[in-house]
């Protein structure tokens, strides 16, 4: 059972990591939105290399190639979320400073949500004199949690992130029973 912070660490500290090149794990595609004066207004996502709100800059209706969700968005540079990684659950449209990461094998949500976090990790390598060009993202590398095998151990991550998004909902359902409590009490005065 978990119980705080000391339950994570000491998971973490017994846990193999190893090291495993980005492009190994996923196919990358550069982002082809250049023209953002000439994008209407829409229903579709339009990710930008923002630090901020999962990339998202507005929604917007292209003529141009929309890219499909259920993937990881890293910003190559941009307003200081340069090495920013997100995870996109929906369809979008992706400005040329983004690369959409796509898995070559079939991962959860949550692994890709503990991969977006671990890319994001990096960043601290990357700003707007740095920013990921091809060369550099077919270099980098991440660390992950491994299996005996070698392999990432995508069980763990995912069962992971499944154990933080519940701490996280709790947390939040607690807050909100709270508010509303508190509501009841001052229309009761």
């Amino acid at each position: 059972k978990w119980g705080g912070v000391d339950d994570v660490k000491d998971e973490f500290k017994y846990l193999k990591w190893k090291s495993y090149r980005i492009t190994d794990l996923f196919i990358d595609k550069r982002g082809n939105q250049n023209n953002m004066k000439a994008l209407k207004n829409g229903n579709t996502p339009l990710v930008s290399a923002k630090n901020d709100g999962n990339g998202y800059k507005a929604f917007v209706h292209s003529m141009s190639q929309e890219f499909k969700g259920n993937c990881i968005t890293l910003n190559n540079d941009g307003d200081g979320g340069a090495g920013l990684a997100y995870y996109q659950p929906c369809n979008m449209f992706v400005d040329s400073h983004v690369t959409v990461l796509y898995p070559k094998f079939q991962i959860s949500k949550s692994t890709m949500l503990f991969i977006a976090k671990s890319i994001s990790k990096q960043r601290v390598l990357f700003g707007h004199g740095h920013s990921i060009s091809n060369s550099r993202l077919h270099g980098l590398s991440i660390l992950l949690p491994a299996k005996s095998d070698g392999t990432p151990d995508y069980a763990f991550m995912e069962k992971y992130m499944k154990r933080q998004e519940s701490k996280l909902l709790g947390l939040y359902a607690a807050n909100k029973l709270k508010e509303y409590q508190s509501e009841e009490d001052s229309r009761m005065l």
